[in-house]
C-alpha cells in the first residue's frame, strides 16, 4: 500500500512554512535591505555571467544541467535553451564529461524533467550512456543536494589534492541563487549561463525579483537554524 503523502514530506513542509514566516519577518524588520542587496547581486550575475568554459586547460569530468518544470510533459523554452548550451559546450571538446540532468517530477507531469531533457538531447545527437539522471527532486535545494550525492559516489568531490571540474548549466536569472546554495552545500562548481545574452522584459525582471525573494528565504532559514538549532531545518537546506 502505498504511503499517504503528507504536508511534512512535501517540498515545503512545516520547516519550510517556519522559514518562509520567518523571512518575511526578516524582511520587514530589516526593510528589505538584504533582499535589494540580494537583487543587486542576482542582476549583477544575471547579466555578467559567461556561457562558456573560462579555463580550458583542466578538463571538465561533469556537466550538471538545472532542470525546469515541463509544460504537459514537454521542455519549455528556457529549459531547451540549457540544454543547447550543454551541446553546444560539448562540441567544442574533443572528449566527452558526463552529463548529469537534474529534476524530478514536478508540476503533475508524467515524465520526470531530468528524462525530459535526456529525450531532447538524444534528438541533438548526443549519446545515451554518457547521461545520468537525478531525476528525484522537486526543486533547487533538492537538484543540488542530490547532484553532491552523486558526485560523491563517484568520487568527484572527495579528493582535496585534485578536485574534479564540474560546470553546472542554468538560465541567467537562476544562475545566481543556485551556485549560492551549491556554495552553502560545499560544491565546487563553475556555473555557466545558458542565453548568450540576458533579455530585459517585464517577465524577465520578475524572475529576477522571483530568485531574489528565494535567496532571502534561503539566507533566513539558514539565520534560523542558528538561532533555534532545528536539525530538520537545517537538513533541507544543507
Amino acid at each position: 500500500m502505498n504511503k499517504t503523502p503528507n504536508f511534512d514530506d512535501s517540498a515545503f513542509g512545516w520547516d519550510g512554512l517556519t522559514t518562509f514566516i520567518f523571512s518575511n519577518v526578516v524582511l520587514l524588520i530589516t526593510l528589505g535591505s538584504v533582499f535589494y542587496y540580494l537583487l543587486w547581486k542576482t542582476l549583477k550575475t544575471t547579466i555578467y555571467s559567461s556561457i562558456d568554459d573560462s579555463s580550458p586547460n583542466k578538463p571538465i569530468d561533469t556537466i550538471l544541467i538545472a532542470g525546469m518544470c515541463l509544460n504537459n510533459n514537454q521542455i519549455n523554452n528556457d529549459y531547451r535553451i540549457r540544454l543547447q548550451r550543454a551541446s553546444t559546450l560539448l562540441s567544442k571538446l574533443n572528449y566527452t564529461p558526463h552529463i548529469i540532468l537534474l529534476g524530478g517530477l514536478t508540476g503533475g507531469n508524467d515524465i520526470s524533467e531530468a528524462q525530459a531533457g535526456k529525450d531532447y538531447l538524444l534528438t541533438l545527437g548526443l549519446k545515451a550512456d554518457g547521461i545520468f539522471l537525478e531525476d528525484h527532486s522537486r526543486h533547487t535545494l533538492e537538484n543540488l543536494q542530490n547532484a553532491r550525492t552523486i558526485l560523491l559516489q563517484s568520487n568527484y568531490l572527495k579528493d582535496n589534492n585534485n578536485p574534479k571540474k564540474v560546470l553546472i548549466i542554468s538560465s541567467r536569472f537562476h544562475l545566481y541563487r543556485i551556485m549560492t546554495l551549491a556554495s552553502g552545500m560545499n560544491m565546487a562548481l563553475q556555473g555557466i549561463a545558458a542565453e548568450k545574452n540576458f533579455s530585459f522584459s517585464i517577465t524577465n525582471i520578475m524572475r529576477i525579483i522571483k530568485e531574489s525573494y528565494f535567496l532571502h528565504w534561503y539566507w533566513s532559514g539558514k539565520l534560523w537554524v542558528a538561532i533555534s538549532a532545528n536539525k530538520k531545518s537545517k537538513a533541507r537546506i544543507s
